[in-house]
């Protein structure tokens, strides 16, 4: 169970014994800022005007509760290209290291397309290019061992 899901199970149990849940953060502790900093990002995400919300509490008002159909989708994210020349001679060299490992040019071209966007912070951090693909491609073929074979 991820952490999320662990929050809402205790807070569900808090709501079904009192009827409301309360969350109280020291926010001289490191992990207690992260768990109200994320907090906070939920409740924007999720359209809640935070200012609102504490202002309506102070004032004994209830809490604005949107029933989920009324929530708009979030907009579609368009998948992030190379944002620099230099991300895409990253990309090319990749490419091209992957050349030594296989014959197959279609196998080589997929790894490299789904295997790139994995270890770009390590190509740009200066890890050795080949040694990398090499780790990639034969990862890539664990992975899909199977579709291979059939």
């Amino acid at each position: 169970m991820d952490v999320l899901s662990q929050a809402l199970n205790v807070a569900e149990q808090a709501e079904a014994a009192s009827g409301t849940a309360t969350l109280i953060f020291d926010l001289r502790d490191a992990s207690h800022r992260a768990a109200y900093a994320a907090a906070l990002a939920v409740l924007r995400i999720s359209g809640v005007d935070e200012d609102g919300l504490i202002e309506s509490v102070e004032r004994g008002g209830a809490v604005p509760i949107v029933p989920i159909e009324a929530l708009q989708a979030p907009p579609e994210i368009e998948p992030i290209g190379e944002s620099s020349a230099y991300e895409k001679e990253l990309r090319t060299r990749y490419g091209e290291a992957m050349t030594d490992l296989s014959p197959d040019e279609a196998r080589r071209d997929q790894v490299a397309r789904d295997t790139f966007p994995r270890v770009l912070e390590l190509l740009k951090d200066g890890a050795n290019l080949e040694a990398v693909a090499q780790i990639q491609y034969r990862r890539w073929l664990e992975e899909n061992l199977p579709t291979i074979r059939s």
